[in-house]
């Protein structure tokens, strides 16, 4: 099998890759918290799932922005006092952001005053810090999000039947519900614990089920689909997810020494 499953794919128009095969197959089973290559499809509400901009405009909703992003030059850093921010106007364009946007996300740290300026925003410290808390503050601040949904990291935008949907790089389902203009019944995750964590046990059954399908289909190995169902309901038969393994199942069944002595025993 390791010589014929191929490894990686490429889908969609953004070169989006997505592990598959048997490493694929290899945390499905392992029932990996965090996929290798996480992965989402929002489709989005009939309303605006044919507009291009508005679906855009949901697409930037989705994508993670932090001030880092937003950023052109390294941070001007006078350790006893200041720290500088300079922006890139395109950027701030294309993440559909202002200095406005970013003023109020920082507005509430109260370890410094903001003065705006010409794409600029200085950071006047109002307590004396040594260089290791303000290199500190720094990072905090360069991580700070400005918009959109954490661990998404990027978003591309496909047409499917006439009809937009956003393809991400990294998955985060439950934040992503609170986006508007999304299709809440259609937004699909790669990533099977986080659907147990955010769906149910059910849920994270049957997502287990289509994702094994899918990976055996992709290679044209066809696997009746209650071998299939017969592994996805024991790894989920407890309430939560089980790996098949030593930690999980494997580990958890019976010595057959244990077995043998206690039938010895009753005889």
């Amino acid at each position: 099998t390791q010589m014929t499953l191929r490894t990686f794919h490429t889908a969609g128009i953004a070169e989006k890759n997505v592990t598959l095969g048997l490493p694929r197959i290899i945390e499905l089973v392992d029932a990996r918290k965090k996929p290798s290559t996480p992965s989402m499809d929002i489709y989005l509400d009939k309303s605006i799932s044919s507009d291009l901009e508005k679906a855009k405009k949901t697409a930037r909703d989705i994508q993670h922005t932090t001030i880092s992003h937003l950023m052109t030059q390294p941070v001007e850093t006078d350790f006893a006092t200041v720290i500088k921010l300079t922006f890139d106007s395109d950027r701030l364009k294309n993440r559909a952001c202002t200095l406005e946007n970013i003023i109020s996300v920082l507005e509430s740290n109260k370890k410094f005053k903001l003065k705006p300026g010409n794409n600029t925003i200085t950071l006047e410290l109002t307590d004396e810090l040594d260089s290791s808390a303000v290199a500190t503050l720094r990072t905090k601040i360069l991580k700070t999000t400005v918009r959109g949904v954490p661990d998404i990291a990027r978003v591309t935008l496909k047409q499917e039947n006439k009809e937009w949907l956003v393809q991400t790089t990294g998955s985060n389902l439950a934040k992503v519900f609170s986006v508007a203009g999304i299709d809440k019944i259609n937004a699909r995750t790669n990533n099977v614990f986080e659907i147990s964590e955010t769906l149910g046990i059910e849920a994270a059954r049957n997502a287990l089920i289509n994702e094994l399908k899918s990976t055996l289909e992709n290679q044209g190995l066809e696997v009746d689909i209650r071998y299939l169902m017969l592994v996805a309901d024991l790894m989920c038969h407890k309430g939560y997810l089980q790996q098949i393994g030593r930690h999980g199942i494997a580990g958890t069944k019976d010595s057959v020494c244990l077995l043998y002595t206690s039938d010895a025993a009753d005889e």
